[in-house]
């Protein structure tokens, strides 16, 4: 399987930001205020799907692209449902990984 560049980069990539929330979710110490039990929850399972979706994206997989599409759109309308703030740079990397699976697609199976 000859996996693009741009994938390849979202795969390393993937893999060190999951490590990374995983140790900040995982360590009170880091927190001001940590996070409660299910906050905490929440977001290893969300950590979990959009790894999986990376992983998927990897394999170069078409399911990858709607599991993040659809991951994009439950953060949208939870963010509008509570009346988060809303910061384009932390929608930047959802769109991104979202847009380079719909220029890949074609080539994925």
């Amino acid at each position: 399987m000859n996996r693009p560049l741009p994938v390849t980069i979202l795969g390393v990539l993937g893999v060190l930001a999951t490590v990374l929330t995983v140790v900040l979710l995982s360590f009170n110490a880091l927190w001001v205020v940590p996070p409660s039990a299910g906050q905490r929850a929440v977001a290893f399972g969300a950590v979990a799907v959009m790894a999986a979706a990376l992983y998927g994206m990897w394999r170069m997989k078409r399911w990858s692209v709607t599991l993040v599409g659809a991951v994009l759109v439950v953060r949208v309308i939870y963010g509008l449902a509570v009346h988060l703030p809303w910061s384009l740079p932390t929608l930047a990397g959802p769109i991104g990984i979202f847009l380079v699976g719909l220029l890949y697609l074609r080539r994925m199976t």
